[in-house]
């Protein structure tokens, strides 16, 4: 869940047509609550891969770390109507300390339960080099025995500490640790200890066989299910009930329990974010299994309770205005031949003369191979007009015209339809096409802008496909939070009050605007064509070190629509000249600004600053070798430095910053005016 970088082979069955719902599930089906024998838990959690994870506090404190703003923290689970908070340690070598010393108390007082979240040893990377030490569950990492009796008594002193899970139990090589001696083994050591403490496990829907119950029955409690959709979505909520079912099938006559995961922040290898809509639908749809018990209880993963951030401005991929349609496929999942996804709608015929459709269109592939596949507009149908993914500009808003004349012919009105076709089934072969700005010549168009989620039926003949209206909100992660409030006090017969994000008036949203937050970014450009080993592209500040601290570190954020062409382009950091972070360009996650390295998060540069007055930090892409590059950028944002004098973080304006290139690339700070 923090970390899946693996392909998925999945076995899915074909069914004839799945027209994704409208309509949302019914009402609770609990009583009131003197007569709900088991209440579920309702959690909030960070999210390894979303934005802003947890609530830090503005300034580092004496050992150089920002650490968790308890109290705030405190104020937005209240807020949210949570009962639970799920802890997770990982990110910073302080959050054990943070827990335990402090969130923990403040918790206990507020009335707020905690399940504290470790990772498995796949993600763990801990390393000598100060500069490449990663993320891990400290101080104890991976002696999950000893993990087990130090929470056993950490519940025993704050008795709201009820459980603890670990996350992607079976992934990579997790298992030849976690065998079935072993388990019984931590089992045993936190029994030992307060044998009331609940133990869980992160398991996948392809994990949660009867071979696995198994093994882990009488060790575990129960399983924590990871919602998304059929295969790598954060946008389909019609799988949620066939899902659950199958796992309590498996699960509940060995005598585990299940809790539910939602994604509310978003999810790598969904091509689009959560939204309020589907957080509130796959909530809504939940109501039944957790108010009959069936569920333990749910977890709002990488829910946004840092509601005074804006809704990252690259998330916006719509041509004017708000919305678009999304047609898409998601990362690490196949189809069939003749597999798609649709949006339709009737369209009246009006007047005399031509008739046809005018349309702004964009998908992030050319150059490829051909023939697998296709955008396509039918009538009735009967496919008018077609192209091939790989024969339009890369990442360019096209205008295209399709003539319905003919196809109109003697009729009053008829279904027009755009699809997204595999004419050929692919093993992984990630694409979101998108289509605004749909106007009518002697048709009426409704919603063509696509600002609200009505006018188009929305169809697919796979579940791996995936349409969509994409509508973005620069306060999205206020409405996120208001919806799991209100689900969450729905679910205690409470009333619940919505929190207002930021307006952010003076952001632009436009397709030029590439930046992280705000308006501008740090933006370096690879043209089409072939270009020379060891080509760089910099830009380079001297950074004023803040004199006797004990610990400096340098965060940032990058993105780039680049995927699967390896070990050609680099994105770096150099602190005084010397390289401390590189990263292929070609990477599986070209949709979204990541951390730093995603192992890794800030990087502590201590001993390459400690003693000076002064150094040189400085971001840049290169090439390791002769390449033919098909046009490319890399971004870099919201870059922040503990105890290091950085100006202009941001890239609001064109200061602070050395820009310099190696044609033909070029460096420059883009502002969208």
């Amino acid at each position: 869940m923090m970390r899946r970088a693996r392909i998925l082979i999945l076995a899915f069955l074909l069914i004839p047509m799945v027209v994704v719902p409208r309509a949302a599930a019914g009402p609770p089906s609990a009583g009131p609550p003197d007569q709900v024998a088991k209440r579920p838990f309702l959690s909030a959690m960070e999210g390894g891969n979303t934005v802003e994870a947890k609530i830090r506090e503005t300034r580092p404190r004496a050992d150089g770390f920002r650490h968790i703003d308890t109290p705030a923290t405190i104020r937005r689970l209240r807020q949210m109507h949570a009962t639970m908070y799920t802890f997770g340690i990982w990110d910073k070598a302080t959050d054990w300390d943070d827990l335990r010393l402090e969130f923990a108390p403040a918790a206990a007082r507020a009335g707020i339960d905690i399940m504290v979240y470790l990772v498995p040893p796949s993600e763990c990377f801990r390393n000598p080099v100060r500069y490449l030490d990663g993320r891990c569950s400290r101080p104890f990492d991976t002696d999950y025995l000893r993990w087990a009796t130090e929470l056993a008594k950490l519940s025993l002193t704050y008795p709201n500490v009820k459980s603890w899970g670990i996350d992607d139990f079976l992934v990579g090589s997790n298992s030849t640790l976690f065998t079935k001696e072993y388990l019984g083994q931590v089992r045993a050591a936190q029994d030992a200890v307060n044998p009331r403490l609940k133990w869980y496990v992160t398991l996948y829907s392809w994990d949660i066989t009867p071979a696995t119950a198994d093994k882990i029955k009488g060790a575990l409690d129960g399983v924590i299910y990871p919602y998304t959709g059929y295969a790598n979505s954060s946008i389909d909520p019609t799988w949620l009930e066939p899902r659950l079912d199958a796992s309590l099938d498996v699960l509940r006559p060995r005598g585990l329990s299940l809790a539910l995961l939602v994604y509310t922040g978003r999810f790598l290898d969904g091509m689009i974010h959560p939204d309020e809509r589907y957080v509130a639908d796959v909530l809504r749809r939940a109501t039944p299994y957790l108010a009959d018990g069936r569920l333990d209880g749910v977890i709002a993963y990488g829910a946004p309770v840092r509601i005074d951030l804006q809704q990252p401005s690259w998330d916006y991929w719509g041509h004017t205005g708000n919305g678009r349609l999304s047609l898409s496929v998601g990362n690490f999942t196949p189809t069939v031949d003749g597999s798609y996804a649709t949006a339709s709608q009737q369209m009246v015929v009006i007047g005399n003369g031509p008739r046809s459709i005018t349309f702004k269109q964009r998908d992030p592939d050319v150059g490829g191979l051909q023939g697998y596949q296709f955008k396509q507009v039918l009538v009735d149908d009967q496919v008018v007009w077609q192209s091939d993914v790989e024969v339009d500009p890369k990442e360019t808003w096209e205008t295209t015209t399709v003539d319905l004349t003919a196809a109109f012919q003697g009729k009053t009105s008829a279904k027009v339809t755009f699809r997204l076709f595999h004419q050929r089934g692919v093993g992984w072969w990630p694409l979101d096409w998108s289509i605004d700005d749909v106007t009518g010549r002697g048709v009426v168009v409704r919603n063509g802008g696509f600002e609200r989620d009505r006018d188009w039926t929305l169809t697919r003949n796979q579940p791996t496909m995936q349409p969509y209206i994409d509508i973005y909100s620069v306060d999205r992660p206020a409405r996120i939070f208001n919806a799991i409030g209100a689900a969450y006090a729905r679910y205690q017969h409470q009333s619940y009050w919505p929190v207002q994000g930021p307006r952010a008036s003076s952001v632009r949203i436009e397709p030029a605007n590439r930046a992280m937050y705000g308006n501008g970014w740090l933006t370096f450009t690879v043209p089409n064509g072939p270009i020379p080993a060891n080509t760089c592209a910099t830009a380079s500040q001297q950074v004023r070190v803040k004199p006797g601290q004990s610990r400096y570190e340098v965060s940032f954020w990058h993105a780039d629509p680049e995927q699967a062409r390896f070990g050609e382009m680099f994105k770096q950091l150099w602190v005084d000249g010397q390289l401390i972070w590189s990263r292929d360009a070609g990477d599986y996650w070209p949709w979204f600004y990541l951390n730093a390295s995603d192992h890794q998060g800030g990087i502590d540069v201590t001993d390459l600053v400690k003693g000076k007055s002064s150094v040189s930090i400085q971001f840049g892409i290169c090439t390791r070798q002769a390449a033919t590059s098909p046009g490319l950028f890399v971004n870099f944002d919201h870059i922040e430095g503990i105890n290091l004098d950085i100006h202009n973080t941001g890239f609001e304006n064109r200061s602070a910053w050395t820009l310099t290139a190696d044609k033909p690339l070029t460096a420059a700070i883009d502002i969208a005016r």
